[in-house]
């Protein structure tokens, strides 16, 4: 079901048959209601992609669950634990290859620019993903990723520059109507502060350069997802993969412009400083002026702020002390906070613990050297995935194992930090991803593992939850319709 705007936590879902149940008993005992969700693209994909043997789709929906797959899982255990629960379509994203996303979500620094043939190429795909997403009875929410379209060169230029190619690339109708709409005063109030905003022209022709065609291409992915999903559903725009801070300016700005052309969206997600994997390491007080300043700004506009990259440098470390209550603070706890590898990385963590020559180390060895071994022919082969960084990384592992022979698997090592997600995609000749089906066959037998991984994703999703106040809000907030 579509959740509207109310605070609420949504976590990847990415090996359904474990994390899933585990999600829901825990949501039901806390009584939230949230968000299940995959990354379209990178985490999940049409069927006949997950199924292929080509090469070139290795790496494409890379947990090995179809679209269909999600969706229906996802609303069965729904039913099964009587739980009300709303399916995402997460960054549903124009983007040169899914090995690009993935150098770019694990921090591999992208600058080239996407050509028109790989614009339209990523919108024939995402029409391809809404037809299953039809199939399956449609999703109820839907994150927009249009980053790669944002023109990074813009914050590079001299003013002059700038205004040379605003006025070669805008007609005078359009730049007369951003000028007409944005050369004022801006006022927003909040509970602590009342936030003044004022744009130049040099502002407004920096941000029209930076974001048209970023906008341009989230209306456009808009329109494709009404044709598949007509009942309707809500909208996120994600900015978070932008590579520089999002500021209160650029913020309201792609706002503003969307509602311009019709688009009114729920949530946006700035780049708030948050890395994926990573505990928060600035200043927390900076933080929080930085958030606030956002929330009063986009929360006058009906719009509430979504965070993503989410989880820390690992499950227990909740995005570094104090960070989680900061952000509630900021929100006054409207919110939605995104989470998703960490229920992988918990479970992994877990099965490195049980006692060397256990069934359950044994596999949690395998699918580490499994990872290693993938990386090794990557860098080696200079593979698709291969990066500087990649290869820094690695030659970081080999070294503190050096100092140190018992960091050797260590699940919190680097290297298996951010590649892990390889062994889900792990095949034989055949298609078959042997590791992720050892990992789910060795969870439904065995009690103990099952029972030891709810009672540690209880344990974080109520830590979590007790931080940003989002316990009870099943009940908190009445839906009215007038």
């Amino acid at each position: 079901m579509y959740l509207g705007k109310i605070p609420r936590p949504a976590f990847g879902i990415r090996i359904p048959e474990i994390v899933v149940p585990a999600i829901l008993k825990s949501f039901k005992r806390l009584n939230i209601a949230g968000t299940l969700m995959l990354s379209f693209n990178r985490e999940t994909a049409p069927k006949k992609y997950i199924d292929s043997l080509d090469i070139k789709h290795f790496y494409l929906g890379h947990t090995g669950t179809s679209i269909n797959e999600y969706i229906n899982s996802a609303r069965n255990h729904s039913k099964e634990f009587s739980i009300p629960i709303e399916v995402e379509a997460d960054h549903v994203s124009i983007m040169g290859s899914v090995e690009r996303a993935l150098k770019r979500i694990a921090g591999v620094a992208i600058e080239e620019g996407l050509s028109d043939a790989e614009i339209n190429e990523s919108l024939n795909y995402i029409e391809e993903e809404f037809r299953e997403v039809s199939k399956a009875g449609g999703v109820d929410f839907v994150t927009i990723d249009t980053c790669e379209l944002v023109d990074t060169k813009v914050e590079l230029m001299s003013n002059e520059e700038i205004i040379s190619r605003y006025e070669n690339e805008f007609d005078s109708d359009y730049r007369k109507s951003l000028e007409n709409r944005f050369l004022r005063r801006f006022v927003f109030v909040s509970d602590d502060r009342e936030v003044f905003i004022k744009f130049n022209k040099i502002d407004i022709a920096r941000l029209a350069l930076k974001y048209s065609k970023s906008i341009e291409y989230a209306v456009r992915i808009i329109d494709i997802i009404k044709k598949y999903n007509v009942d309707g559903f809500g909208i996120e725009i994600a900015l978070d993969e932008f590579p520089i801070i999002s500021s209160v300016k650029d913020v309201l700005f792609y706002s503003m412009e969307l509602q311009n052309r019709g688009i009114y969206i729920d949530f946006l997600a700035p780049n708030i400083g948050f890395k994926k994997r990573e505990d928060y390491s600035g200043d927390p007080n900076l933080l929080y002026e930085h958030v606030k300043n956002i929330h009063t700004t986009l929360s006058s506009l009906g719009i509430y702020i979504s965070i993503h990259s989410g989880s820390g440098a690992h499950p227990y470390s909740d995005k570094g002390r104090g960070i989680w209550e900061i952000i509630r603070k900021a929100t006054n706890g409207f919110i939605k906070y995104k989470m998703s590898g960490v229920l992988i990385q918990l479970l992994l963590e877990l099965l490195y613990q049980f006692p060397e020559g256990s069934k359950a180390r044994k596999l949690y060895d395998e699918i580490y050297d499994s990872v290693l071994e993938h990386i090794y022919y990557v860098v080696k082969a200079k593979g698709s995935i291969y990066s500087p960084e990649l290869e820094r990384l690695l030659k970081s592992y080999e070294e503190a194992i050096e100092r140190d022979p018992s960091y050797r698997r260590s699940p919190r090592a680097d290297i298996f930090r951010h590649y892990f997600y390889i062994f889900q995609t792990l095949r034989d000749d055949k298609g078959y991803r042997i590791l992720r089906e050892k990992l789910i066959d060795l969870y439904n037998t065995d009690a103990e593992i099952r029972k030891r991984y709810e009672s540690e994703v209880y344990s974080l999703i109520e830590r979590f939850s007790k931080a940003l106040n989002f316990i009870d809000n099943i009940n908190r907030y009445k839906v009215i319709t007038l």
